[in-house]
């Protein structure tokens, strides 16, 4: 199979015309395109390894749900390029993911609340019909518009039918899905990747996030914890953020923002990822009703405007006397006395440059023999990455969470794309059994395997 960026420029089933390649995931490859009406879309391909119709299922299944807190899948289908079986399936694409935020800051309780509200419906609506995911982490929520998304193309069916999928198995694989949710919460709000009982959380998730870690909290009881009541009066506070008039009020409130006619949008407020637009919930509470109209009527912005015109007035003026009368003096001097140069002694010492700060490398600094060659033989392979220092990255979080894999980093063309393998080179059987191993263990479940000479 040829590399991922060779198929830009090329159409699929003569429709979709593959742009720029977003990333690359195993056997996978993300692409950025358009749908049928010119709209941003972004398709996924995967080389078929006589798993199609699986695939195809689960995507049909996400389809059919229009969970609106899921990354839509518009259309899946099969083709081939160059001989190589490919499944394709065309999603919305996205404005911006989790993870890029988390580099930057945590989010506020608010934020963190709409994120937590927005992946239980997902999840919610996943379990319910026999779908787990899986891969719950912050680079799979997504932001689409003024909507917190959940990845969509990830999940795979789990139906206690089967010897790979006993009631105990799949229960076990919801209770996981949950724990993940509750990692991705505390990464939310304190950008920890573990818990320490010792950690300050706001009530509500300082009451949910350990029940969810130890697998003794449904998502039942999750969403009643983050039912609408609990959390109510934490508005959103982003730039230009604005909040739902109540039904009923004292005095007349602006309409709130609505969204364009025949797209409906959840009740969510977007992540802060550079899109200011946020909304809440509609305040039904009279007691906070109440406290909320007094404040407002408190506030020096409701003060009348002549009144505001005459304080700004005076500011004014304030500044521009102090400004001329402190200019006279100053004035008089140069005009009286020359100017005298300054002593010697009170010329401050220079301070010695700082040594320039050496900048990190980047991927494309760091040579090729950073890779460790590779003998000949069957790798089960992982992940694939276009930089190397993002799959060492990923090879060394294995090890330390899963050092019986021994996986390591290597580039059959000496460059991108650089292949996360498990275990070295073996046999085929070898290959076969490590990568079942692998999936059982929660690795990814396209993990797969390839004979490099």
């Amino acid at each position: 199979m040829q590399l991922w960026t060779e198929y830009e420029g090329r159409k699929v089933e003569g429709t979709y015309t593959l742009g720029r390649l977003l990333r690359s995931e195993g056997r996978n490859g993300f692409f950025a395109t358009a749908d049928t009406t010119g709209n941003a879309a972004v398709i996924r391909l995967t080389e078929a390894h006589f798993d199609e119709d699986e695939l195809l299922k689960r995507w049909r299944q996400v389809a059919d749900m229009h969970e609106a807190n899921l990354i839509g899948i518009e259309r899946f289908g099969q083709t081939d390029f160059d001989g190589v079986a490919i499944t394709y399936a065309l999603m919305e694409a996205d404005d911006a993911n989790l993870e890029d935020v988390l580099r930057e800051r945590p989010l506020t309780l608010s934020e963190t609340t709409q994120v937590a509200r927005s992946v239980h419906a997902a999840l919610s609506a996943l379990h319910a019909s026999g779908l787990v995911h899986e891969h719950i982490e912050p680079a799979n929520v997504l932001a689409v518009g003024e909507t917190v998304k959940l990845r969509s193309d990830c999940v795979r069916e789990c139906i206690a039918d089967t010897e790979f999928n006993t009631p105990e198995g799949c229960a076990e694989l919801r209770r996981k899905d949950v724990h993940n949710f509750g990692m991705l919460l505390l990464e939310c709000l304190t950008l920890e990747k573990r818990y320490n009982p010792g950690l300050n959380l706001p009530d509500v998730f300082r009451r949910m996030i350990p029940h969810m870690l130890d697998g003794t909290w449904t998502l039942e009881q999750i969403g009643q914890l983050l039912s609408p009541p609990a959390t109510a009066p934490v508005p959103s506070t982003g730039p230009g953020a604005t909040l739902s008039s109540p039904t009923t009020t004292a005095r007349s409130q602006p309409e709130p923002a609505r969204s364009k006619p025949g797209k409906s949008r959840p009740e969510q407020a977007t992540l802060p990822l550079d899109m200011p637009r946020a909304t809440g919930k509609p305040v039904t509470d009279p007691a906070l009703r109440y406290r909320r109209e007094v404040a407002d009527k408190s506030s020096i912005f409701n003060l009348r405007p002549w009144i505001l015109g005459g304080i700004a007035a005076v500011i004014i003026c304030v500044i521009v006397i102090w400004h001329s009368v402190s200019a006279k003096p100053a004035q008089r001097a140069q005009t009286q006395a020359p100017a005298q140069l300054t002593p010697a002694a009170s010329i401050p010492a220079p301070q010695p440059v700082p040594a320039p700060i050496a900048q990190p490398k980047t991927a494309a600094a760091i040579p090729a023999a950073a890779v460790e060659s590779h003998a000949p033989g069957w790798y089960v392979i992982a992940w694939t990455y276009n930089h190397q220092p993002q799959a060492q990255a990923k090879a060394d979080r294995i090890n330390t969470h899963n050092g019986g894999f021994h996986a390591e980093v290597f580039s059959p063309h000496g460059g991108a794309p650089y292949l996360v393998s498990l275990g070295g080179p073996m046999s085929e059987s070898e290959a076969k059994e490590l990568q079942q191993r692998a999936r059982r263990s929660g690795l990814p479940r396209d993990t797969y395997i390839r004979n490099y000479r």
